[in-house]
């Protein structure tokens, strides 16, 4: 007889399938929406272990203690106990998101609240709505929603609101369990974590109008969801949900309002450089240098007139590691008052110890262009360094066009940016589907410092209108001045135009791609989006996006009718999906 024998296999449990349940509340003490509540402690016992997750973040009373309470985990209880005194007759909303997890696969019991009331009835309305980013009506990370019954226009900047909640992932919010009555609506990024409006840089919306919560219009009021799959999901992949609700709150930075020095910088030997608050007019602002005649240094400022740049040309003055400067500029005084301000300030640059072994090669002074490979037809060569340039030498400049295989020169004339000192513009002819080499001789560029350019040759030629695409808008819906942007890859303005509408705004020589449209609802006809204002009263400029994306091909001619008869339009195909884990 043979016997077969085997060592059986020790292993441990499968365990059956994952838990994809989240924890279940066994009892509550006192019962969650209880009455006539006294005291300073509640206490949830689920059937599992919990975990708070971003507790910090996630929790939030309303209306709002003074002191915020604190939350603590024993055992398979969830402790919360508070010192503030409650009002009376007050029901109270305890947020805690989805902060609440099982602790061994993270399943988190959603939208969890705790409510009581300090009388004899909870407050049953509800009120829901959206914010959004009003430059682009995506999401506001870390924003939350305010109610205030007290009325005044000063209230959100001084006292804390009666009911307070946070917008979803997808900037879908709903506040329950309000008490009939007036209030005003509000958002805020709360920087100083007071629930206040009272930092000029934080980000704030209001509505327009007062809200009159009633039972007729806000009992049983639900936000709407929306689920959006692309057309190119799989059946395996999650739709993203899209939360609406009945108000719509367009969140800004409202532009400073005090004008101050905002910063000082020595960031190489001989460039110094200062920023304002808000933009100033050049004539507002002056400098002296210390012991240094005003030869020794020149100044510009970009765009905004914000930011000021002094170069220092003479080695005497640049080599100093020590630069003491008066700065005039305006400045908002303590009264409110726009007045002129002289500061004296100190411009440190200390010189890097050199490397062991010396320096090596210095490298050469470095251009950037915007000629290289196909350029579009039209373009007008532009050559820029990160220090002034002094006059380019032409003797060491070659410019020619391939024709027949030959090189023939090309005229041209360099001519210095009109707005900086960094750049200079290469004025001269070129031809629809040529090519042309443009060679730069070691020292044909040189900065005022003496850095000379290396040795260089630019090969490009310039592409005809048929390797393009083109796109025309057709608008329609709205009479008044709007901004139209043509928008690719991450909200990249790629092309802008300001029109009258009824009218039309044509984008020629495209790259073949998928663009969006946006448009800016210029109310006050200042060429810009325009930021809001809590003081005036006045709402962000509106913008709205054409409904889809819009495919450009070569050699090809786009015509598109767009309707802005309605204003804050983004369709969710557009728009960020919902981020994760908030």
């Amino acid at each position: 007889m043979l016997l077969a024998l085997s060592c059986a296999k020790i292993s441990a449990p499968s365990g059956g399938p994952k838990d994809k349940e989240p924890p279940v509340i066994i009892k509550s003490l006192p019962e969650n929406s209880s009455v006539m509540f006294t005291g300073k402690e509640f206490t949830i016992t689920f059937d599992e272990y919990v975990v708070l997750d971003r507790i910090t973040e996630k929790f939030m009373v309303s209306p709002p203690l003074a002191t915020k309470p604190e939350v603590r985990l024993k055992g398979k209880s969830l402790i919360v106990n508070w010192e503030d005194d409650l009002a009376d007759s007050t029901t109270y909303t305890f947020y805690f998101q989805d902060a609440i997890r099982d602790n061994n696969e993270n399943n988190p019991i959603p939208n969890f609240q705790y409510v009581f009331s300090t009388g004899p009835v909870l407050d049953s309305l509800s009120l829901t709505g959206n914010v959004f980013n009003a430059v682009d009506l995506e999401i506001v990370e870390d924003v939350m929603v305010l109610m205030h019954s007290n009325l005044s226009d000063t209230a959100p900047r001084t006292i804390m609101p009666a009911y307070i909640s946070r917008p979803d992932a997808s900037g879908g919010f709903m506040i329950r369990n309000i008490r009939p009555g007036r209030y005003n609506l509000f958002a805020l990024q709360d920087l100083n974590g007071n629930s206040m409006y009272d930092l000029e840089d934080e980000v704030f919306a209001f509505a327009d109008s007062i809200i009159s919560i009633t039972p007729e219009e806000y009992y049983g009021l639900v936000p709407d969801t929306l689920s959006y799959k692309p057309p190119t999901a799989t059946e395996t992949t999650k739709p993203d949900k899209f939360v609406y609700g009945l108000h719509r709150l367009y969140a800004f930075q409202q532009q400073p309002a005090q004008q101050y020095l905002k910063f000082t910088e020595r960031k190489s030997s001989w460039l110094i450089g200062f920023g304002l608050a808000i933009p100033s007019d050049s004539g507002q602002v002056s400098v002296e240098l210390i012991d240094a005649d005003s030869t020794s240094w020149f100044m510009e400022h970009n765009a905004a007139r914000d930011t000021f740049m002094l170069w220092l040309t003479k080695p005497d003055i640049y080599d100093l590691e020590l630069i003491d400067a008066l700065v005039t500029y305006p400045f908002t005084d303590s009264t409110g008052t726009l007045i002129s301000r002289t500061d004296t300030v100190s411009f440190r640059y200390r010189k890097p110890a050199p490397p062991r072994g010396g320096t090596g090669r210095v490298p050469g002074l470095r251009l950037t262009s915007n000629v290289a490979g196909k350029v579009r037809p039209g373009t007008i060569p532009i050559f820029r360094s990160t220090t002034p340039l002094a006059e380019p030498d032409t003797s060491l400049i070659t410019f020619t066009r391939t024709m027949d295989s030959l090189q023939v020169r090309v005229p041209y004339e360099f001519v210095r940016d009109s707005v900086s000192s960094l750049g200079f513009v290469m004025n001269t002819q070129l031809e629809t589907g040529s090519a042309y080499n443009l060679v730069l001789n070691n020292g044909a560029f040189r900065d005022i410092y003496g850095l000379a350019s290396d040795s260089t040759v630019y090969r490009f030629s310039v592409a005809t209108e048929e390797d393009y695409g083109s796109l025309k808008v057709l608008i329609t819906g709205y009479e008044g001045n709007l901004i139209i942007q043509l928008i690719s890859g991450k909200d990249k303005v790629v092309r802008e135009m300001k029109i009258s509408s009824p009218g039309e705004a044509s984008f020629p020589l495209l790259d073949k791609g998928t663009y969006r449209l946006k448009a800016i609802y210029d109310l006050d006809s200042n060429g810009v989006w325009t930021t809001g204002n809590y003081d005036l009263a006045r709402q962000p400029e509106p913008v709205s996006y054409y409904p889809s994306m819009l495919e450009v091909k070569i050699n090809w001619a786009l015509e598109q009718d767009w309707d802005l008869g309605e204003m804050y339009l983004k369709d969710v195909s557009l728009r960020n999906k919902p981020a994760t884990g908030r």
